[in-house]
């Protein structure tokens, strides 16, 4: 009983991977940005609020990825073409 059980989860959380990751990314931001608002915002505390949080960053939500610099240089300094 306990090994149908756990197959169960497995399965279950399979095919949630799976649909997340084959949602559009429009999609999955606007369902995690529901989710975050669901759970509190951003500055609620508990587990459900940091998976909401991490999925809205996964989803294209975040305000930048983290120690990505590329967003505060110059437009000519971002194009990788030998001048």
């Amino acid at each position: 009983m306990l090994e149908i059980l756990i197959v169960g989860l497995v399965v279950a959380a399979a095919f949630v991977y799976a649909a997340w990751t084959l949602t559009p990314a429009a999609t999955r931001l606007r369902l995690a940005r529901k989710l975050v608002a669901s759970t509190g915002g951003s500055q609620a505390a508990g587990a459900l609020a940091r998976l909401a949080q991490r999925l809205e960053q996964a989803a294209g939500g975040g305000a930048h990825c983290s120690g990505c610099d590329a967003h505060s240089l110059p437009p000519d300094a971002n194009s990788r073409q030998p001048k």
